[in-house]
């Protein structure tokens, strides 16, 4: 059990970054690949606010959403906005290189170690359903699942998500119905950073804050987010816990030097047999 809890916990924070990608895909249909950078930018706040000291939880939860939702509203603007127009791949260049830009001055300005910052709440370990666990591991999964459930209610039960929806299957037909796109693709970046921004603090200690961690968590959440289905919350979600799990027994039976290598291949089987993902849309053209 000890092991399922661990899997879950790993599961759920790759489902927060493909989550966030989702949000920016259905409001402007574009994949924000910088999105794991900033909860690492969330996590250094979080760091910065321990090392001066003084600082109360929910004022350094408060910096990290309000940075980094203004660096998203930036993002859009500035990154995104002028391409609109433009062909090819040029939006996920500029995403890379965004992320890229944040990882630099995030290094430039703590440096390229690990870093540890200890959890805020209470650290005894807990017994559940015979396995041991952390409080904040019971954390992360919660906040995951619940952060899913309300995007999947919001997208399907709300006016917004109903545009966002229309805004992903025809961008100039939703326009044309007067749907605001540009503001919707404008707030989509901007919550979806600034949730990203809120749950570094959360996330950091689990983990620990380094440059390196925005890679592997952009990776692992876009592996998530094609085995769930672009678009589908509950499917990254699912997926997300499935590779979690994967990774926690493939590190326990066959070796930690293998759990990637496990996860890819179980990938490339589900993307065999699924070519859409889960819950993928799956859409018939007239040729």
């Amino acid at each position: 059990m000890t092991e399922i809890i661990a899997g879950l916990t790993t599961g759920a924070i790759y489902a927060m970054v493909a989550l966030g990608y989702n949000v920016t895909y259905l409001a402007s249909g574009v994949l924000n690949f910088a999105h794991a950078n900033l909860m690492v930018a969330g996590m250094f706040v979080a760091y910065w606010a321990h090392d001066i000291g003084g600082l109360p939880v929910p004022v350094v939860f408060l910096i990290a959403f309000v940075l980094a939702g203004v660096v998203g509203l930036v993002e859009e603007r500035f990154a995104i906005r002028p391409l609109r127009n433009s062909s090819g791949s040029a939006e996920l260049v500029t995403m890379i290189g965004v992320a890229t830009v944040i990882t630099g001055i995030i290094a430039f300005t703590f440096g390229t170690d690990a870093l540890r910052v200890p959890f805020f709440g209470p650290d005894q370990t807990v017994v559940v359903l015979g396995g041991r666990a952390q409080p904040l591991d019971l954390i992360i999964v919660g906040v995951a699942i619940a952060l899913a459930i309300a995007l999947e209610l919001i997208t399907h039960r709300t006016r917004i998500g109903l545009a966002a929806l229309a805004q992903t299957d025809d961008r100039e037909a939703a326009q044309l119905r007067g749907i605001n796109v540009g503001g919707l693709s404008m707030w989509g970046f901007a919550v979806a950073a600034a949730a990203g921004g809120l749950l570094g603090p959360l996330l950091v200690a689990k983990t620990f804050a380094a440059t390196s961690l925005a890679l592997l968590l952009a990776v692992k959440g876009f592996v998530v987010l094609v085995l769930g289905g672009v678009g589908s919350h509950r499917g990254v979600l699912i997926a997300a816990l499935g590779i979690g799990l994967v990774e926690a027994f493939g590190a326990r039976y066959i070796g930690p030097l293998y759990r990637d290598v496990v996860v890819f291949v179980v990938f490339a089987i589900v993307l065999l047999a699924l070519p859409h993902g889960l819950f993928g849309d799956r859409k018939v053209r007239a040729v």
